[in-house]
């Protein structure tokens, strides 16, 4: 059991991190989906937008199967390693990836943008008032405070502090409503998920952090040990997900 458990570990170390690519932990990890289609809604609204702002695109994964886009879009990204995978994937289809900060500054003049999006990428909804038109639309779905708090509780470690309001559908639009933006939508949601092996647990907890801050797998060997142990004599690892979806607009 020991030597099944560091190969999982060891295997989980070796995978990269940068860029949002689940595929590497394809089948042993079961994910679900929220009943709403964030690709869906972002779309709808794609058709007759002329400026696109894709904010924490990550790789450029989600944002260059989103084609044809508008001639002017854009996308940010804050974590280095991301920002050179994006303009990798992105400045062929003409998209410009600009930096942000922790400030969450947006380096495009006010105004400018019709469609705003964000999936999973904090924000500030006073940047996001100030790029986006008169009448134009800004769609977030956001990780709630509550996803995946089985992890929290089996490492004993509270998740790190959010930067926007996840509590709830309701916090975080109040939060948008505050910066002059009028709520058209909003959604709340829990559905199950799993991880059917601890080797995919672990690459989860490097690629976010946030999870479980510092988290190390020394740290944490003895609860990682009984969690295999738990999936051995189950069908995984079961956790909650809990997803959040606002869309708002800047009245004309």
């Amino acid at each position: 059991m020991a030597s099944e458990f560091d190969g999982l570990i060891d295997g989980a170390l070796a995978l990269p991190i940068s860029g949002w690519d689940p595929s590497l932990i394809k089948d042993r990890w079961k994910t679900g989906s929220p009943p709403w289609s964030y690709r869906t809604l972002v779309l709808r609204r794609l058709a007759s937008a002329a400026t696109l702002l894709d904010l924490g695109t990550g790789g450029g994964e989600l944002l260059s199967t989103l084609g044809p886009l508008p001639r002017s879009t854009y996308a940010t990204e804050g974590y280095p390693p991301n920002l050179l995978l994006a303009r990798r994937r992105l400045d062929p289809l003409g998209v410009r990836v600009l930096p942000i900060g922790p400030d969450n500054r947006i380096d495009l003049p006010s105004a400018s943008i019709e469609l705003a999006v964000s999936r999973h990428e904090e924000f500030d909804p006073d940047e996001v008032y100030r790029v986006l038109r008169p009448g134009g639309t800004f769609i977030t779905q956001q990780v709630g405070r509550r996803n995946y708090r089985e992890i929290n509780e089996r490492l004993k470690v509270a998740s790190a502090p959010a930067t926007n309001a996840v509590e709830s559908a309701g916090a975080l639009a109040k939060e948008v409503a505050s910066a002059g933006l009028r709520v058209q939508d909003q959604r709340d949601t829990e559905y199950d998920e799993s991880f059917l092996d601890v080797g995919a647990l672990v690459w989860y907890l490097r690629f976010a952090p946030w999870q479980v801050p510092g988290f190390a797998v020394l740290r944490f060997r003895r609860d990682l040990e009984r969690i295999h142990e738990d999936i051995g004599r189950t069908d995984g690892f079961k956790v909650s997900a809990h997803r959040m979806l606002v869309i708002a607009d800047r009245p004309p």
